[in-house]
């Protein structure tokens, strides 16, 4: 009975710390996000202060015209992994762009995002490379596309399929610094 205790500890132990970081093989996410045995905090002193971030608009170009979103920027890695965690609301034309310094094969995950959220991957020619709609909140699953792009921006879950946007179509950024964004740019 003993040997049987220990192995369950054991497996406790492994168990508990594959749960804190990606499967072996695979890179972390880029913006690491959910863990499923983590509920939302009940008392709000629980949930971290938000981060003071900049603000923007990016602007996706529809065939019904261009749709408007004002977004938070997350620049930093330390923005980018926190995201939009522990938010119980966004308003419909609401975001976050999360800008990197180069191309590569982004994903994400929900880690305590408590809402459902689509997510359009952007290359650095400005072109929506894909969409992940409606990512499932509170999961580490990771959500990516093919191909490698250089922002996310995040949206309220369903909007992408309310507005029409889908892969191929061009987007702008206004009031975010070119220099965290411009092709080219470290």
């Amino acid at each position: 009975m003993l040997g049987m205790s220990r192995l369950f500890l054991s497996w406790f132990v492994v168990a508990a710390a594959v749960g804190c970081s990606s499967p072996a093989g695979e890179p972390a996410p880029s913006s690491p996000r959910a863990a499923p045995s983590s509920p939302p905090p009940t008392a709000r002193g629980d949930v971290p202060p938000r981060f003071d971030l900049d603000h923007g608009v990016v602007v996706v170009v529809t065939d019904a015209g261009e749709q408007r979103f004002r977004v938070e920027v997350a620049a930093k890695d330390e923005e980018r992994q926190r995201g939009l965690m522990y938010r119980d609301h966004l308003d419909d034309d609401e975001g976050m762009i999360f800008l990197f310094e180069r191309q590569q094969q982004l994903s994400f995950w929900m880690k305590n995002t408590w809402i459902p959220l689509d997510m359009l991957f952007i290359d650095e020619d400005l072109k929506v490379l894909g969409i992940v709609e409606n990512a499932e909140p509170l999961t580490l699953s990771g959500r990516s596309v093919a191909g490698r792009s250089r922002f996310v921006l995040e949206l309220k879950g369903g909007t992408s399929s309310s507005l029409g946007l889908r892969a191929g179509q061009s987007v702008r950024f206004e009031g975010i610094d070119a220099a965290l964004w411009q092709k080219g740019n470290p």
